[in-house]
């Protein structure tokens, strides 16, 4: 593995620890982390994310965290991914990104880690950053496996860890928006 690759992998790594900890100890500091995204397979079999921040606050990144399924989950985290792209400033509103391609008008990570496909191997967690007053606001967050989308019927997304309809989805994130957690 080339120097470059090994410390990205140490970043990777590196931060997963510390965010755990800070996680941890600092639940209560932490952003608020809503179902507001959803994840289907697109015709060509790639994952397109349905991005739904509250009104229309503006998303400035999103990324994507795979790794190899473990029998152990105590065990070493092996096989990782890593994707991000930044926002340009005029995105607002609700969005559809095909994941590990970059949206025109985007910025999308040099060193993007591991395969930037889905693997039936994997799991993986998607997430999206409202940011506003120099802080985080609040975060997107959905989990899959390739297995969760393959049960998918036509017109179904996943989020929530459950198989919705595209309706389902939008009433969702509105509750999740009107509720006042942030």
């Amino acid at each position: 593995m080339g120097e470059r690759v090994q410390s990205r992998w140490a970043r990777t790594l590196a931060t997963a620890v510390t965010t755990a900890l800070a996680a941890s100890t600092l639940a209560s500091c932490s952003p608020p982390e809503r179902d507001l995204i959803a994840i289907r397979l697109t015709a060509d079999g790639d994952p397109m994310a349905s991005l739904r921040p509250c009104g229309e606050d503006r998303v400035t990144s999103v990324e994507v965290l795979g790794s190899a399924v473990r029998d152990d989950p105590d065990g070493p985290v092996e096989d990782l991914t890593s994707w991000e792209v930044q926002s340009p400033r005029s995105v607002q509103g609700p969005q559809e990104i095909r994941l590990f391609h970059t949206p025109d008008g985007w910025t999308g990570d040099p060193a993007p880690l591991g395969d930037q496909r889905i693997k039936a191997t994997h799991s993986y967690s998607v997430a999206f950053i409202v940011s506003s007053g120099g802080g985080v606001s609040y975060r997107g967050v959905v989990d899959f496996t390739v297995a969760d989308l393959a049960r998918l019927q036509r017109g179904h997304v996943w989020s929530d860890d459950r198989a919705m309809t595209a309706e389902e989805f939008r009433e969702h994130t509105a509750k999740e928006c009107d509720d006042g957690w942030f």
